[in-house]
């Protein structure tokens, strides 16, 4: 293994490079914040796509009177027993007018829709209402399937590279998201291209991620995280804008894919990254990079350093893929957590936003509202990182959304405070996003640079698997009772935060480089130990150190 000195001579070339320049801001602002709001869009827009709105039994007849649609409802739909709501699947069989007690039958000519909001989406234009009601949840379903597997086209970035899997993931959604116009009439192929959009759900968003903190001084690694942040909310803003414009999904999805091509073509900023090629062993290749890097940063390294750096032959650091995050009984634990803290968020989050579809009121503003909840959050969640720490930040906001989920779930159990509930809502995706921020920073900090990506990928692979049931849980609140989530998101939230609390703090902390620097990594940390009040970086260690 090479020694510690060894280790650190990237650092140093990275920092005469420049770590802090024009070209991390120009990168952070073209993938991390314009691509990131539009990928947001394409990732999103078969979910809102997917919203069953309002609906009846259509009974022709009404054009021969002057009824309105409601006196219309009136006379053909009968009422859910002890409500005044119109039962959405039934209507009156009126073969004898000669009495008022006429039976119901299943909807014989279709259904009626309520247009207020939606002019088409999926649901409406294929009709997956009544008995075919779980058509849309269980698309949903196989969606959270399609970032599974999409997971493992991630981790190839830590194999074959970071750059050629984010292009990959780039084709694959517009491929899939395009395949879902053509599958019109055809459950199957709905499913299928649901799947292969969804493939990029994860390698879409953290490649662009990992090579800007690998190329990016210590002090500015807690702000890439914040950039991706702001174009996410961004996109989740943008999106029901769009729909509630256009009215109809077709376009909506088109609008919200297609852009996603241009990116293909921006090579200039779109490097692989120098730490991976480096530790890959390929040095000539990460010297033509840094190269890039130092061109446009207008730096004054020296041909001499770059050249003494790729004639280093370090030893590739060895990478068994999934199984080196379980490699020794502190990574294993290591990684345990964080899978749990996945899990946990993941369920929680997707419990909140396929939710919205279940709140009164206007969806589009119910979607706008939860999104621009999320950016305050980052915000703070940035904010309290930096200050007490990453677990502290992601103990803290777990129990804050464990207290506001009872409340939601208490005032639910004898009213259905439509205000109340919404603002409830909007607190705990707000909350939810401090948690993100702290857990996205913790997971980029505690693994070693040839297993980042796995690391990062490994979790949101356990998480998305335990999100299927995301799309069931919410169908509890309508179908049984709609406390149920708020209650699940409470013990979620309560098992979340006490999993975060037993990782090792990483603010203040160097990057570990290796396998070996991973697992020691936070030994010398107590539980509750507080954050170091000093970046540990090449630039402070003294030389007997290193």
């Amino acid at each position: 293994m090479a020694s510690k000195s060894d280790e650190h001579v990237f650092d140093e070339v990275m920092v005469q490079v420049g770590d802090s320049g024009k070209f991390q801001k120009n990168y952070n602002i073209i993938f991390n914040l314009i691509f990131v709001a539009v990928a947001t869009m394409a990732s999103f827009n078969p979910i809102i796509s997917l919203a069953a709105p309002d609906h009846w039994c259509k009974v022709p007849g009404r054009e021969l009177t002057n009824f309105s649609i409601e006196e219309w409802k009136n006379f053909t739909i009968p009422r859910n027993n002890g409500t005044y709501e119109f039962n959405q699947c039934k209507m009156y069989n009126r073969t004898n007018e000669t009495t008022d007690d006429f039976a119901t039958v299943e909807c014989l000519h279709g259904w009626e829709y309520d247009k207020t909001y939606y002019t088409e989406t999926i649901v409406t234009q294929e009709n997956w209402v009544c008995d075919k009601n779980m058509y849309a949840t269980n698309l949903l379903g196989f969606g959270k399937i399609g970032e599974i597997l999409g997971t493992l086209l991630s981790q190839l970035g830590d194999v074959y590279g970071r750059r050629p899997i984010f292009y990959g993931s780039i084709i694959i959604i517009v491929v899939g998201r395009i395949g879902l116009l053509l599958s019109s009439g055809v459950y199957l192929l709905f499913v299928i291209f649901l799947i292969i959009g969804s493939l990029s759900s994860m390698p879409l968003f953290q490649g662009p991620l990992v090579i800007s903190v690998e190329i990016s001084s210590v002090e500015d690694r807690a702000f890439i995280p914040l950039m991706q942040c702001i174009g996410w909310t961004a996109g989740l803003c943008l999106a029901p804008m769009l729909y509630w414009v256009l009215g109809e999904w077709k376009s909506f999805i088109l609008i919200t894919t297609l852009p996603l091509i241009l990116f293909l073509f921006v090579h200039k900023y779109m490097i692989e990254s120098p730490r991976w090629l480096a530790s890959k062993g390929q040095m000539k290749k990460c010297v033509t990079q840094l190269r890039k890097i130092a061109k446009i940063n207008n730096s004054t390294v020296t041909d001499k350093v770059l050249v003494s750096l790729s004639k280093e032959t370090p030893q590739p650091e060895k990478n068994f893929g999934v199984m080196s995050l379980f490699s020794s009984c502190r990574l294993a634990i290591k990684s345990t957590l964080v899978i749990t803290g996945w899990i946990c968020y993941m369920i929680i989050y997707f419990i909140l936003f396929l939710n919205v579809n279940n709140l009164k009121g206007n969806p589009f503003m119910n979607y706008f509202w939860q999104g621009l909840a999320e950016l305050p959050g980052y915000l703070l969640g940035k904010y309290l990182s930096d200050a007490i720490g990453r677990k502290y930040t992601k103990f803290t906001g777990c129990i804050a959304i464990a207290l506001i989920a009872v409340v939601a779930a208490y005032v639910l159990s004898f009213s259905g405070h439509v205000i109340i509930i919404s603002v409830c809502a909007i607190i705990m995706k707000f909350v939810s996003s401090v948690v993100f921020y702290a857990i996205n920073l913790q997971t980029l900090e505690i693994y070693p640079t040839c297993l980042r990506q796995t690391g990062y990928s490994m979790g949101f692979l356990v998480g998305s698997v335990f999100g299927i049931v995301a799309p069931y849980i919410t169908f509890l609140g309508t179908s049984v009772h709609q406390s149920l989530p708020y209650v699940i998101i409470a013990v979620l939230a309560v098992l979340g935060g006490f999993s975060g609390i037993f990782l090792p703090e990483t603010l203040n902390e160097k990057l570990p480089e290796t396998v070996a620097e991973a697992e020691q990594f936070g030994a010398d940390q107590k539980v509750w130990s507080r954050p170091r009040g000093k970046i540990l970086t090449h630039k402070t260690v003294p030389n007997d150190v290193i």
